[in-house]
């Protein structure tokens, strides 16, 4: 019981430790960053995308005329990725995982620049062809002052010469970001940005207050451009980050969430059978003067005790589990910054309090129960379950299941505002309704597992069985805890499958053409992915082996007030690429400020072909649009517009995707060769015909799939040490049982064997329950996610028969010790034992 309290607390504390340690670093670096910056300006944009809007370099003259400005500096930011080449001699992209690699325009202004080289590391870079990079990436990379490397910004990878080597404050790296620092009009040149900044950071006069110089500068900036101090530029920073680790801790406290649940199984099941076990006890008690009211307040206080001595243990555990997470993440080169973990008392409290609660609710049924029960009858030893109470049973879990199912049915079909709480909030009723009904199924399923024991095992196959069918409240409580990690892994291994069957379908059926390239880094938004030069479509399109290519962008508007993603195509070449199924004429009606919608999302939104809607974009507000047709496919989103269209209204930007038809006659090893000489020149992209393209977004299904199954894995070991728990204390209870069968003649081994088997049947019976709750939730989220792309429902059977077989072996493994308890036992005592 307290190993269940102290790991869902753990759970919990760690994520909230690990959370708010990260959020403390990056204070710490907003204020490495901001320290010396009193104001800082930026283009006003429209609200709409996160990457910054850059503006002309003239403003910089406008801000340094202000009066209380001591310095101002202009800020150019950007991607810019270092390639190396493997052992093979092929170019290859330096970066720790997915931190990004970043790159900025060289400033020797140190009061407005984090960026700093220490003595004996060179240099900043003030020529074109020169670069400075943060010394943790040359460490790992082995680069030197003189290397010469080439960098990838927007266009073709460059050469650069290394001459300084840079730390970002006192850290020799950025959470495992590539930094790479150039000259100011060279990384203009390099991020499209030529007589433009990102940004401008400004220092006051000493005695000028930041608020103040911000108003003055304010009233000189033209439209369109904002000053603000840098404390709040900073704060606004941090809460961009918190947002995002507010989502991460989210998602890690929901997993937190099924520990403590499936714990809460387990600490009910150890109250219930102890109670049952000193039945005759409380009876005396009762039978003496002790009122009902007395034993439950004695369970609860026993309760209490183990609840706050575990729950401790579970925060200190916890705070150990979030320093071995970082740990793990400078192992994988994310270059965590050393520090104190972050304990703050919300921390303590939330963890306390939750294995505290959950730890009385667990034991306030069985107290309850105790407290009702008969002195006379419980001295007697009555503890059948009568006929009344397996039919109320059968009515109370069967109303529950059902209300579960509404509340999951309503916010997977339905349209309410927070689906995913009724998908939760359904599932966990589920959960408990089925647990509620186990006891009903215990004894037949039970039937059924072990029915080939008694012919293999004889009398200790029939005993393991038997044992199982006559307890099936407890039974059933044992394997309710294992049930619900399985049914998690069976619904997240089903839906991974659905994906990838879906993903194959969509590729096979959507992509008339034989490759696609892309880039092979992730952007800002996982939404948009990261862009490369428009030069490279133009110059696969020009080879001789190549039918067509064609490009596509991607960009975050506001259509008609409500987000959404717009593909831009060009509309000459996007049938022969793409199968959007467009209706007659919709492509050929894409020029100026026309879009054509799903024909999904213009009966969703009650629109008609030929009505205005107004369109924001980063750049622009309220731009009037004409929806001139529709189309029938929606793989590249809801909107299209023409890429003409698309550059007027976003930031110089390059592309996102390009598909590639190669001539009549051409082979896939022919054009792939031709191709690969112009993406060579582009190292960040990858060129992947329609196999790849599918063996790469099942790579990070399965990728995705791992980290979840690992997550609920620890659910899956709770349930496990549940049954180790429940064995244990049912043979403290069948003591007297074990020692007559010993007295016999049943041998220690086969007393191992019988605790053993019964141990496998309660898993399987798990198992059982647990996979048909998830083939459930699997069916029906993608029966509700159908119109959005899994259109394929795919069962992985080979995985489902892995999750019994674990099953298996974990019900084998959780019977060892309580076997060998049991046949340690000495046979004169056991059969003496009251």
């Amino acid at each position: 019981t307290a190993i269940a309290i102290i790991l869902g607390v753990a759970f919990v504390s760690g994520t909230y430790v690990f959370t708010d340690t990260i959020k403390g670093q990056f204070d710490s670096l907003f204020t490495d960053i901001y320290q010396g910056v009193d104001v800082a300006i930026a283009a006003e944009g429209t609200g709409v995308g996160s990457a910054d809007v850059p503006f002309d370099e003239s403003i910089l003259d406008v801000v340094a005329a202000v009066d209380g400005v001591e310095i101002a500096t202009g800020g150019v930011t950007g991607f810019a990725t270092i390639i190396t080449t493997d052992d093979a001699g092929d170019p290859k992209i330096v970066q720790n995982g997915g931190a990004p690699t970043l790159g900025f325009a060289w400033s020797d202004v140190s009061r407005l620049s984090p960026l700093s080289i220490k003595d004996g590391n060179g240099r900043g870079p003030t020529a074109p062809g020169e670069v400075a990079i943060d010394v943790g990436t040359a460490t790992a990379q082995g680069f030197e002052l003189g290397d010469v490397v080439k960098v990838q910004a927007t266009g073709e990878a460059e050469d650069f010469t290394i001459v300084g080597l840079m730390s970002f404050g006192d850290q020799d790296s950025l959470l495992g970001a590539t930094l790479s620092a150039f000259e100011m009009t060279e990384a203009q040149r390099i991020f499209g940005l030529e007589g433009q900044f990102n940004s401008i950071g400004v220092a006051a006069i000493s005695g000028v207050s930041a608020a103040d110089l911000a108003r003055d500068i304010n009233e000189a900036l033209p439209a369109g451009i904002i000053a603000i101090t840098g404390q709040s530029q900073q704060a606004a920073d941090l809460s961009e980050v918190n947002d995002s680790l507010g989502i991460i801790n989210i998602a890690l406290l929901s997993f937190a969430a099924v520990a403590v649940f499936v714990g809460s199984f387990i600490i009910q099941n150890t109250f219930r059978i102890i109670v049952t076990q000193r039945t005759r006890e409380l009876a005396m008690l009762r039978a003496i003067g002790a009122t009902g009211r007395q034993v439950i307040v004695m369970v609860v206080v026993e309760a209490l005790i183990v609840a706050l001595f575990a729950s401790a243990l579970g925060v200190v555990v916890g705070i150990g589990l979030a320093g071995a997470i970082r740990s793990a993440m400078n192992a994988a080169g994310l270059a965590v910054p050393p520090g104190s973990l972050v304990v703050l008392s919300r921390t303590v409290f939330v963890g306390m309090a939750t294995g505290v609660i959950v730890t009385m609710l667990a034991a306030l049924l069985p107290a309850y129960r105790a407290s009702k029960v008969s002195p006379v009858a419980a001295m007697r030893g009555e503890t059948r379950v009568r006929r009344t109470t397996m039919r109320k049973r059968a009515i109370t879990g069967v109303s529950i299941s059902a209300l579960g199912l509404v509340f999951l049915m309503t916010g997977l079909f339905g349209s309410v505002g927070n689906a995913i709480a009724n998908v939760g909030g359904g599932a966990l009723i589920m959960f408990i309704g089925v647990s509620v009904l186990a006891p009903l199924a215990a004894r037949p399923i039970a039937n059924v597992i072990g029915a080939p024991l008694p012919k293999i095992f004889g009398i200790t196959g029939t005993l393991a069985k038997e044992n199982t069918k006559r307890a099936p409240r407890r039974t059933a409580s044992t394997a309710s805890a294992l049930m619900i990690g399985i049914a998690l892994v069976t619904f997240v291994a089903i839906f991974a499958a659905t994906i990838k069957a879906s993903v194959a379908e969509t590729v096979d059926e959507a992509f008339p053409s034989d490759f696609t390239i892309q880039s092979s880094q992730l952007g800002e938004d996982p939404n948009i992915p990261m862009t490369f030069s428009r030069d490279l479509v133009g110059q696969v399109d020009a080879l001789d082996e190549v039918a067509v290519a064609g490009a596509f962008q991607f960009g975050e508007a506001l259509i008609d007030g409500e987000k959404g993603f717009i593909t831009a195509v060009d509309p000459a070449k996007a049938e022969s690429l793409l199968t959007i199924e467009p209706a007659p004429g919709a492509l050929d009606s894409l020029t100026a400020n026309t879009i054509i919608v799903s024909e999904k999302l213009l009966k969703a939104r009650n629109w008609t072909v030929g009505e205005s809607v107004t369109i924001t974009t980063p750049l622009v507000e309220d731009v009037p649009f004409t929806v001139t047709g529709t189309f029938g496919r929606t793989e590249f989103g809801d909107y299209l517009i023409s890429t003409e269209v698309f550059t007027q209204q976003y930031e110089p930007t390059g592309d996102g995707f390009v598909a590639v038809k190669l001539a009549p006659g051409v082979s896939l090893e022919e054009g792939r060769a031709a191709i690969l000489e112009v993406t060579d020149n582009y190292p960040t992209t990858e060129l992947q015909d329609k196999s790849e393209l599918v063996a790469d977004a099942e790579k990070q299904i399965d990728g995705a799939l791992a980290l979840f199954q690992g997550l609920l894995g620890l659910a899956i070991f709770i349930a496990v040490i549940g049954i180790v728990n429940t064995l244990a204390l049912s043979i403290i209870e069948r003591t007297r049982e074990i020692g007559l069968v010993r007295a016999v003649g049943m041998s220690r081994r086969k007393v191992r064997k019988m605790i053993r088997w019964e141990s496998v049947i309660v898993s399987l019976f798990g198992a059982t329950l647990g996979i048909g709750m998830g083939l459930f939730f699997g069916w029906a989220v993608a029966r509700a996610l159908e119109d959005e792309g899994l259109g394929k429902f795919a069962v992985p059977f080979g995985q489902l028969m892995a999750y019994v077989v674990i099953a298996f072996f974990a019900g084998l493994i959780a019977a060892v010790w309580p076997a060998f308890k049991a046949a340690r036992l000495n046979v004169l005592e056991a059969i003496a034992y009251e």
